[in-house]
């Protein structure tokens, strides 16, 4: 009987110190998710490129979502809407899927629009690492050496999501690397702010943040709310395929035209490159 007491008493011992320590383990791994919280936006970051190295610095992002992992999971895989909610692509299309992969088209302008360069890339299904779901996009072809794309997402709770973009690019133009990074890592910012902008704007009700980011100074209620009908509707799409054809950009490929896809230098490479020798 005595026995029997002693181990009562261990255990008891032992429950009432793993309660007392619980809380402090919570909140060492969710320390993150606080800085993120207290931060109210996207934490910029650089990474050194390997395998290969380069010179080039990845650049990263990382941003506290107020929603669900898998509904943050479904905005990050819809490769093919990039291009209507991150300001940081203006064509975006999947050219094909096999086994869970998907080959994207993506294009981004730079030098205010007067040139853009492309990539199709391979993004892989979510894969576990650690606590962490990680999506990879790998180079196939386009007008850069290079292009790596790594997401990842990590579940806070379930209504919470953080959320991580780490980007690579080795254009074949005559930048400083440190002018690329920094490109990269406003890049990585404004496509993580992005996903949370919508994610957040398509939780429930009780799961939104109290205050209406999405709305501009002076505008209505009415207003900031009948924006993401807008955009499901198809009108915001609609908007930006006129001005892209106003704008002279690069027709978006259909999977039977991969292979009239532009060369790996084009016209407006060459133009930088003559600019950039005189």
């Amino acid at each position: 009987m005595k026995k029997l007491w002693s181990l009562s008493l261990i255990a008891f011992s032992l429950a009432v110190l793993a309660l007392s320590l619980s809380p402090r383990v919570a909140r060492a791994a969710d320390a993150e998710s606080e800085k993120l919280a207290s931060l109210g936006k996207a934490l910029r970051y650089t990474l050194k490129t390997t395998g290969p190295a380069s010179s080039i610095e990845t650049g990263g992002a990382a941003i506290l979502v107020k929603a669900p992992l898998p509904a943050v999971r479904k905005l990050v895989t819809s490769y093919g809407n990039y291009k209507t909610f991150i300001s940081s692509f203006d064509q975006s299309r999947v050219l094909a899927k096999r086994k869970g992969t998907s080959e994207v088209y993506l294009q981004v302008p730079i030098l205010n629009g007067a040139a853009h360069i492309w990539t199709v890339a391979d993004m892989s299904p979510p894969t576990k690492d650690g606590a962490d779901e990680v999506i990879s996009g790998r180079y196939k072809r386009g007008n850069v050496s290079d292009f790596r794309a790594r997401w990842r997402l990590r579940a806070v709770d379930e209504h919470h999501t953080i959320l991580k973009l780490e980007l690579f690019v080795d254009p074949k133009l005559p930048f400083p690397p440190s002018v690329v990074t920094a490109q990269l890592v406003r890049a990585a910012d404004r496509a993580v702010t992005a996903v949370r902008n919508r994610a957040q704007a398509d939780a429930p009700a009780s799961a939104r943040p109290s205050t209406t980011a999405a709305a501009a100074p002076g505008a209505s209620p009415g207003a900031a709310a009948s924006a993401p009908a807008a955009a499901s509707s198809g009108a915001v799409p609609a908007a930006q395929a006129g001005e892209q054809r106003r704008a002279g950009t690069a027709p978006v490929p259909t999977q039977e035209s991969v292979s009239e896809l532009p060369p790996a230098e084009d016209d407006s490479v060459r133009r930088y490159k003559d600019m950039a020798r005189r």
